[in-house]
């Protein structure tokens, strides 16, 4: 039987129970990759994170809200980088992402067709069951989504990316989040703002008219209250400290002159006078 040398006894052969040694993190090891990330050192990486333009992060606010977005999740911040995008001004999570938590949770997909013109998969899960999910170009472009550039250049991915999507939302939304993914946040349509016009002049002079004829017509102090109310709410809009003004000059006025108000009535309460 030969003996083992001092060098073979401090350079153990790799095996099993070595192996395990080399790809298992040590308890030290672990906790300093699961230790929280302070803000002020992810800043220190966001500022990186910009200047170095190679991730898509426009400014230093939008990587430090996908890196605590990555850390409520329990992964390290720089993991955003590669998980999350901002797409129209909102957080994305990336289609891999999404395939690769699902996969790593116990998810499988099986492809039957993935081509230009059909994504075919059957997507499982052991808490969500199967799905068989079906994406065609012709589908997308009755939805309107094959006029922009990435359905254009890339009709395989989105087919495919759109598939993923719907399938692992289905079995295990859990790999998702509750996010959209990359491509469908793309594919929303953000409608401009709808401009209101302006108050003009003319517009002033006929919430006047109104108003003020309205104040005149109240014939009780709780009508009168209504009528300011209302007023109140519609002039606020007009902008007009001046129409303001008289609004609330024509106010006091009628309140004063139906407080004033003499009313008699008869023994049958049929009003026999109101004056002055």
């Amino acid at each position: 039987m030969r003996r083992k040398t001092s060098k073979q006894r401090a350079n153990p052969a790799p095996g099993p129970k070595r192996a395990a040694l080399l790809t298992t993190p040590s308890a030290t090891q672990e906790k300093r990759m699961n230790a929280v990330v302070t803000f002020n050192e992810m800043e220190g990486m966001a500022a990186h994170i910009v200047r170095s333009k190679l991730f898509g992060a426009k400014d230093e606010s939008q990587a430090i809200s996908l890196m605590l977005l990555a850390q409520a999740e329990g992964m390290h911040p720089m993991a955003a980088i590669q998980d999350f995008d901002i797409v129209q001004g909102r957080p994305a999570r990336k289609t891999h992402s999404i395939l690769a938590r699902f996969q790593s949770a116990g998810g499988s997909v099986i492809w039957e067709e993935v081509n230009g013109l059909r994504a075919c998969g059957v997507f499982s899960h052991k808490q969500g069951g199967s799905l068989r999910v079906q994406w065609t170009f012709e589908q997308a472009k009755r939805v309107g989504l094959t006029g922009k550039d990435n359905w254009k250049n890339y009709p395989q991915a989105m087919l495919r990316a759109r598939c993923i999507a719907e399938g692992i939302r289905a079995v295990f939304p859990g790999a998702i989040g509750g996010m959209l993914s990359v491509e469908e946040a793309q594919d929303i349509v953000i409608a401009p703002p709808k401009d209101m016009g302006m108050i003009t002049p003319t517009d002033n002079n006929n919430l006047r008219t109104h108003w003020l004829s309205a104040v005149s017509k109240a014939q009780t102090l709780d009508a009168l209250e209504s009528v300011w109310k209302l007023g109140l709410v519609e002039l606020k809009q007009a902008a007009d400290t001046d129409l303001h003004a008289a609004f609330k000059a024509a106010v006091l006025e009628r309140k004063a002159t139906l407080k004033s108000l003499i009313i008699t009535v008869n023994e049958e309460g049929k009003i026999e006078e109101a004056a002055l």
